[in-house]
């Protein structure tokens, strides 16, 4: 969910900006906030030389993020859980989506490990695997609520793996 800085289609000039369907794009005048376009093409204000009115974008379609998080379980098995999450930005809250959080990734990955390490720890790993709806649930009402400050909407978040360390599995498979 990367922002880019994108540029006016005349050269020497930022007055007019062809905005496509699945991106949203913030006009800035001398570096500050000034309104958002609508795609297609757009007058974004008087420019002189490209130096006075600048483009920020950020996608409006849904982006996955897959979060390996490594714990230890009640009876002491290191295992990585793998979490996807899916995110978007909210249609009304653009603007906060592009200007509140730096690394939107980064916040994710600090809010998942939160969840599954505090949450794992209580579980042995045979429990770990039967419970991963419930640790996707508190995933995503965690991401839910505290990612809606940001501007960004949680469509789901799904633990997808549960991988014990590879000496469990070596020693299980022996049995």
């Amino acid at each position: 969910m990367a922002q880019r800085q994108e540029s006016g289609c005349l050269p020497c000039t930022n007055c007019f900006v062809t905005v496509p369907q699945d991106k949203y794009y913030a006009v800035e005048n001398f570096g500050k906030f000034d309104h958002m376009l609508n795609p297609g093409l757009s007058y974004a204000g008087f420019d002189l030389c490209g130096c006075c009115v600048s483009f920020r974008s950020i996608t409006s379609r849904v982006d996955q993020l897959v979060v390996d998080v490594h714990t230890k379980t009640k009876d002491n098995v290191f295992v990585t859980a793998k979490v996807a999450v899916q995110q978007s930005v909210k249609p009304d809250n653009v603007v906060d989506a592009m200007y509140k959080l730096s690394d939107v990734h980064a916040q994710i990955d600090s809010y998942v490990s939160d969840v599954v390490r505090s949450s794992v720890p209580h579980m042995t790993l045979d429990e770990s695997f039967e419970k991963k709806d419930d640790i996707s649930n508190q995933v995503q009402q965690k991401l839910l609520v505290e990612m809606g400050h940001y501007g960004f909407q949680i469509h789901k978040a799904l633990v997808t793996e549960m991988v014990p360390h590879q000496e469990v599995v070596q020693s299980m498979n022996e049995i």
